[in-house]
């Protein structure tokens, strides 16, 4: 569904969504869902946010600089929609609306997190996983993804 194939014997830490700008389609960070008291939970309760060039594991490489969110206007805050289809083809208005929340202009400074107001659900069908995920600032839709399983690299896991 999202990145390449991963071993179903790698522990899943999250959920994870890649954005890349819906104007220039390069990569601009992702957002990681994940319960920090219980990494391996098939729940949400909070959402970090990585950019291109971060050294977290959790986040995206990228052998060449490119733009990331918080080079992007700094006036006004972000806001996150959750929809109910994983459609990318479909124009944002015909996904539904699964759930929303606002991230503040800070919150795309590196490594930081914010607690979600509830717990999102980590699985397929009646979860988040293969959803459509839009950033929109005002009327400026910023970056979409589909979100996906965050499972450790291979070299990280200790199984």
């Amino acid at each position: 569904m999202c990145g390449p194939e991963t071993p179903s014997n790698l522990p899943r830490i999250g959920a994870r969504v890649d954005f890349y700008s819906s104007s220039t389609r390069q990569p601009l960070g992702n957002l990681l869902f994940h319960n920090p008291s219980t990494p391996s939970s098939s729940s949400a309760t909070h959402v970090r946010f990585s950019s291109p060039g971060s050294s977290s594991a959790c986040s995206s490489r990228s052998s060449s600089p490119a733009p990331s969110l918080s080079s992007e206007r700094q006036d006004g805050d972000v806001l996150v929609s959750i929809h109910v289809s994983g459609d990318m083809s479909k124009p944002l208005p015909e996904s539904g609306l699964l759930q929303q929340f606002t991230l503040p202009s800070t919150f795309r400074q590196e490594g930081h997190e914010i607690a979600l107001r509830e717990e999102l659900s980590l699985v397929v069908g009646r979860g988040i996983i293969g959803r459509r995920v839009s950033m929109m600032r005002g009327d400026e839709l910023l970056a979409d993804g589909i979100i996906g399983f965050n499972a450790l690299p291979e070299s990280m896991a200790s199984f």
